[in-house]
């Protein structure tokens, strides 16, 4: 290594002791006001300490603002992990959750209604919306058409399904109806 190097890095690294120094405690502390577990906390501040040594600059030292900014992000990061793992849980138990018989004859016949009567993009459009749970947007971003088109797709493979499954018009088609609205989740915006 070079001496202009060797500078450098003995520079850069007392720059960071200084800001390691001075500011562990302050961001401890506002990390310990946001998180229970304590190893968390250290793996937090750990994580923070890391990017500053990478991002630092000895010219623009980092501060306390910065820091906070750092570990309020990786809070948010690790509150969605541990979100979306939550989600992955309810929905392997919900799927694995042994239904009545009723229930499973349903869906077979519901199952069975979607390959027999609807089109392969009928199909396509049914399964990204009820099983995906896209947005009409999302889908037809997806399948590069009209939000209208896929609105008109759905309401052509709902009446179909509704006929090959007897629901016509009456008082079980409104309850059925309701039932798979209520299902599904409300759709989500996309933007």
């Amino acid at each position: 290594m070079s001496g202009r190097s060797q500078a450098r890095d003995s520079t850069r690294e007392a720059v960071f002791k200084e800001i390691y120094d001075t500011l562990w405690a302050p961001l401890q502390r506002h990390v310990e006001c946001m998180v229970d577990d304590d190893s968390e906390v250290a793996e937090i501040v750990s994580d923070v300490f890391l990017l500053a040594w990478r991002k630092l600059d000895t010219a623009k030292p980092l501060g306390l603002i910065w820091l906070i900014r750092a570990a309020d992000n990786k809070i948010k990061d690790r509150e969605r992990s541990h979100r979306a793992r939550a989600r992955a849980m309810d929905t392997v138990h919900a799927v694995f959750a042994a239904p009545g018989d009723d229930d499973m004859l349903e869906t077979l016949a519901v199952r069975h209604a979607i390959e027999k009567v609807l089109t392969q993009r009928e199909r396509r459009v049914v399964k990204l919306a009820y099983w995906d749970q896209l947005a009409a947007g999302e889908i037809a971003e997806l399948l590069r058409c009209s939000q209208a088109s896929v609105w008109t797709t759905l309401s052509r493979a709902r009446k179909k399904l509704e006929a090959e499954l007897g629901l016509g018009e009456g008082e079980p088609a409104v309850e059925a109806r309701r039932r798979v609205e209520a299902a599904r989740p409300a759709p989500r915006t996309t933007g």
